[in-house]
């Protein structure tokens, strides 16, 4: 328990140290909604759970951590249709 604890509070001070003055530099105040995300983002690490796989032939694979990292932003942004999320990815 001590470790999930110690590695949380990592997570945290990265997020608060450094994550979001770099944000905030490049982009601006960010908003309540928008601070959501990047810690849940941050916390889920969701590209260290999914893999790419690679063909030789054929279309190129999407980019599985892209498309997950947008279905996050759509339960956090309440988008009740992926078309509304499509659209605002736009």
């Amino acid at each position: 328990m001590n470790h999930l604890h110690d590695e949380l509070s990592q997570i945290w001070q990265r997020i608060q140290g450094s994550l979001f003055p770099w944000l905030e530099d490049e982009l601006g105040p960010l908003s309540e909604k928008q601070c959501q995300l990047v810690k849940i983002l941050e916390i889920i690490r969701i590209e260290e759970h999914l893999h790419s796989y690679y063909r030789m032939t054929g279309r190129p694979p999407a980019n599985r951590v892209a498309i997950a990292r947008a279905f996050v932003a759509k339960m956090v942004y309440n988008m009740p249709f992926t078309s509304m999320l499509v659209e605002r990815l736009k």
